[in-house]
């Protein structure tokens, strides 16, 4: 009873071990050879951009995609060695994928996309007429004041030519040089204020959220036929797979909430840019976020808050 009981344990263990050796005995040497290949190239990367292990635990997403895609590749392979598949077709089947799929994740760690969109005027030219229109009325006001300090001090000059001609005073030569003044005046504006082109509403500055790095200043401006544009000068993000523009209500913002209006794909993670609002956004004052966001994975990438 003692060796018929005992028998058939050690069946199964032995069984179970065959089994797993016999599919361990069918991995060819061609996929030993091209696993070995990647692995060496995914070493490689690591080192010249060790920031790709971070990319699989940014978020859930990330690991979730991650874990799962491997574990399913494992499946694969071991059903394909199962039903005895030829190798070349199981190394077609299992590499393809994996390179592209990596190829995606991975690829924007190395290559910048640079755009070069011109624009009418630039963020820094905005700043920089308001900075300057203020310093300029505090400037010239003094003088005036001293001018007129100065002429009203000297009587003899102001009393002289009223009695010298009296005719030339009912003949409007005094009352001419008012109006000259006025035009004067009228015309300083216009100079000081040729908003012809578009306006920049609020501005604000890049920075990197959920671990990415980024720099780069948002504006938003209003074109004379009321049309807005959010444009991005000086950008240079790291770059990612499938990176959408959003501009979202409120400030400091890092997820896309109700009312938040989708501008396109990023396109380019380097390089001046615009995106136009579509007509029937209505933007009411208050604070906005230009945010970068990976859709993929539903993870944030850089954000710019703007006071409009």
């Amino acid at each position: 009873m003692t060796e018929t009981s005992t028998h058939p344990k050690t069946g199964r263990d032995g069984g179970s071990d065959s089994n797993v050796r016999d599919l361990i005995g069918r991995i060819s040497r061609l996929e030993m050879i091209v696993g070995a290949v990647i692995a060496v190239v995914m070493l490689a990367l690591v080192a010249i951009e060790p920031d790709i292990l971070e990319a699989p635990f940014e978020n859930v997403w990330t690991l979730l995609f991650t874990l799962g895609g491997t574990a399913l590749a494992a499946i694969a392979f071991v059903a394909l060695l199962r039903f005895r598949v030829p190798a070349v077709v199981r190394a077609v089947v299992l590499v393809v994928p994996f390179v592209i799929v990596n190829w995606w994740l991975i690829s924007p760690y190395f290559v910048d996309e640079v755009v070069d969109e011109g624009f009418s005027v630039s963020i820094s030219e905005q700043f920089g007429t308001v900075d300057e229109t203020p310093a300029a009325p505090a400037a010239s006001a003094t003088p005036d004041v001293e001018e007129e300090s100065i002429t009203s001090s000297a009587p003899p000059a102001t009393d002289a030519p009223q009695p010298a001609d009296p005719a030339q005073e009912e003949e409007g030569t005094p009352s001419s040089e008012p109006p000259d003044r006025e035009e004067s005046v009228r015309e300083e504006p216009s100079t000081s204020h040729p908003s012809s082109g578009p306006v920049l509403l609020g501005a604000g500055q890049f920075v990197g959220l959920a671990g990415h790095s980024g720099t780069g200043d948002a504006g938003l401006f209003q074109n004379p036929d009321g049309s807005l544009v959010l444009r991005f000068e000086n950008f240079d993000i790291q770059n990612g797979p499938d990176l959408e523009v959003y501009l979202v209500p409120g400030p400091d913002q890092t997820s896309l909430p109700e009312g938040s209006i989708h501008l396109g794909p990023l396109k380019g993670n380097i390089g001046d840019q615009n995106y136009e609002l579509p007509p029937s956004a209505e933007l009411v004052p208050g604070a906005y976020t230009a945010l970068v966001w990976c859709e993929a994975f539903s993870v944030e990438f850089v954000g710019a808050t703007i006071d409009v």
